[in-house]
């Protein structure tokens, strides 16, 4: 019985050093460095400078656009007025 004791004892420490092992090893390679939070940081600024600039773009597109209708319906205008004084039919 004392030999199976001593056994199941230095198996238990045994299991007890590798479990110690796999928590160091584990909570050491879940650390980050200051260099790396530093250049996530940097990478969330520029992307949240990218969307704001994405954003500008596409109002200016917007207001672009807008006034490009402005000018079709415009032209539009004329176009009818004038087939309607030279008498021309115009189909839409």
């Amino acid at each position: 019985m004392i030999r199976g004791d001593k056994v199941q004892s230095s198996r238990s420490a045994a299991c007890r050093v590798v479990v110690l092992a796999a928590v160091l090893v584990v909570g050491a390679s879940s650390c980050s460095t200051p260099q790396s939070e530093a250049a996530r940081a940097q990478q969330v600024l520029e992307i949240g400078d990218a969307v704001n600039a994405t954003k500008n773009e596409i109002s200016e597109m917007r207001g672009t656009l807008d006034s490009l209708r402005v000018v079709v319906a415009k032209q539009d205008t004329t176009i009818a007025r004038l087939a309607n004084v030279t008498g021309v039919v115009v189909l839409k």
